[in-house]
């Protein structure tokens, strides 16, 4: 049986009642949960009776719990995986924020693409393993750029310095920090405005410009912003 997609059937309802949407998420819950656990059982070769051997119950105990029909106990649910060599992921949402609510620090407690886990076959490893390589290799591209970015902050190439004597209140690791965000963005017109937002945040309140307004000083930043990211585009071939 096709299991249902739990959004899909919340965009589709027309009530808005809590009290339906709560139902709703409970027999998602009960389902999904219920099948991972028949799924468990039978790849350790496991029947419902020899499982309820080792758990020290009656069959129906474990027919019970495999019931998407039916109330679960946490703890009984517990006891179940833990006898299989399982572990249940809990965490909690709420808006952006994602509070584990479980030990498996390690555990990925998301979904990963299709694609992700092909190449985590083909490379002969854990998805959890696939995963955490590729971050270690992205968040050491990622220094490598700011080591590059900080190096060319500290030159005395004249674009560097018109940062540097804009950004005077901030530390050239700061500046690095924020720039490199900049620079993850696909869109370049959204890089350079974001460098100049960089800029111009980073002004000190008061402080002279050259020209005498608003609009003067915007233009500047934007020019600023374009030298800026053309001598680290030329600053990133030349590092290659």
């Amino acid at each position: 049986m096709k299991k249902p997609n739990f959004q899909a059937w919340l965009q589709q309802q027309v009530s808005d009642d809590p009290e339906v949407i709560l139902a709703g998420k409970l027999e998602y819950l009960r389902l999904y949960l219920t099948d991972a656990m028949r799924e468990i059982r039978k790849k350790s070769g496991l029947t419902q009776a020899q499982l309820a051997e080792k758990l020290g119950v009656q069959q129906a105990a474990v027919s019970k719990l495999e019931s998407a029909l039916k109330e679960h106990e946490l703890e009984s649910v517990l006891h179940y995986l833990h006898t299989l060599g399982a572990d249940l992921l809990v965490a909690v949402k709420q808006g952006d924020d994602l509070y584990q609510a479980s030990d498996n620090d390690g555990a990925l407690l998301v979904d990963v693409p299709a694609v992700v886990v092909q190449k985590a076959l083909a490379a002969n490893m854990s998805v959890h393993e696939y995963v955490l390589a590729a971050i270690e290799k992205f968040s050491s591209q990622d220094d490598g750029r700011r080591t590059a970015l900080i190096k060319l902050l500290e030159s005395d190439d004249v674009v560097a310095v018109k940062v540097r004597a804009r950004l005077g209140a901030r530390t050239i690791e700061e500046i690095a920090v924020e720039l490199e965000k900049c620079l993850s963005l696909s869109e370049e017109e959204d890089r350079i405005f974001a460098v100049k937002n960089v800029l111009a945040g980073s002004a000190t309140v008061g402080e002279s410009t050259r020209g005498t307004s608003d609009d003067v000083d915007e233009i500047e930043l934007l020019d600023l912003a374009e030298e800026l990211l053309d001598k680290l585009g030329n600053y990133f071939d030349q590092s290659k």
